[in-house]
């Protein structure tokens, strides 16, 4: 990884070569998205801001040429790649460059996930009915193959499901744009600082306001009703993300102060990929640490104990 690293950054072509191939396999291999997404953000950090610009600009124009020989369905899809995540990957990466805050970028980017699950709903208005079509379509073309889920053919649960589709989406892209950041900061560090990008994951805090706010909106979620519930239950979605992260920073701090093995780390993200409620715990779990500071409570204690 160290050597594709060091290729990204040894010029700007080579970087707008790397970036235009991942984002045309992306058309066949989706996760090659967020390769280009971390190449774009990893210029930003280590080289500029401008030339990461230039750098997300000619790789997307080269990969708009590509996708427009594929069709306009193909084309579409390549401008949602570069606004929907290259575009915000390399306006976290900015915002890490400038302040050298991890968290900053982190809150940066629920801002702009909280932006865009706004702006669907002010744009297109309640889209619980085009996801009930849908799920209705996907319902029958599983009947058709002869597979028939019961949830699906349930009408209630369908719309209960529906309602929370847009924000799943937008946390789903949102956790893809950190992913990717986070890949780009490794790099980075693999090339100045070995070991730096543990040492800033371990300690990635997010302030207590924002807590607050991701609180207060978890609390209108359960009381608010209608279109205001959903929109608010879809809103703390993407205000967990950040929070997700911090839960994983706390986990890999606590093991690495108790010196434990990796094996601990295997198993949270086994849970994580296989187990959905693992991740509504451990985001639950980073929230609290914004007042409970577990790896300050437990390193204490440990401390106290020797």
């Amino acid at each position: 990884m160290k050597g594709l690293a060091e290729l990204i950054v040894r010029g700007r072509w080579q970087a707008v070569l790397i970036i235009a191939a991942a984002g045309a396999l992306t058309y066949v291999l989706p996760p090659m998205s967020y390769l280009a997404a971390a190449a774009v953000a990893l210029v930003t950090l280590h080289i500029g801001v401008l030339p990461g610009l230039q750098v997300l600009g000619l790789a997307g124009a080269v990969t708009l040429l590509f996708y427009q020989l594929l069709g306009s369905t193909a084309l579409l899809f390549n401008l949602l790649l570069v606004v929907l995540l290259w575009l915000p990957c390399w306006l976290l990466a900015l915002v890490l460059r400038q302040t050298r805050m991890l968290g900053d970028a982190l809150l940066v980017g629920a801002l702009f996930g909280g932006c865009l699950l706004l702006a669907v709903y002010g744009y297109f208005g309640d889209p619980v009915p085009w996801w009930v079509a849908r799920l209705n379509e996907f319902e029958t073309a599983l009947s058709e193959a002869g597979i028939h889920v019961q949830s699906l053919a349930d009408k209630t649960l369908v719309t209960q499901i529906a309602a929370l589709m847009t924000g799943v989406v937008v946390s789903s892209l949102f956790t893809g744009v950190l992913g990717s950041l986070l890949l780009a900061r490794w790099w980075q560090s693999l090339l100045v600082h070995p070991g730096a990008f543990r040492e800033e994951f371990c300690r990635l805090r997010v302030g207590s306001l924002a807590g607050l706010l991701t609180l207060g909106m978890m609390v209108l979620a359960r009381v608010a009703t209608g279109v205001p519930g959903a929109l608010a239950a879809q809103l703390a979605m993407v205000m967990l993300v950040p929070y997700l992260l911090v839960g994983l920073a706390v986990i890999h701090s606590l093991v690495k102060s108790a010196g434990y093995g990796t094996g601990w780390l295997v198993a949270v993200y086994v849970a994580l990929a296989f187990l959905p409620q693992a991740s509504l715990l451990l985001a639950g779990g980073g929230l609290l640490d914004t007042w409970l500071d577990f790896r300050r409570r437990f390193s204490r204690d440990s401390t106290g104990g020797n």
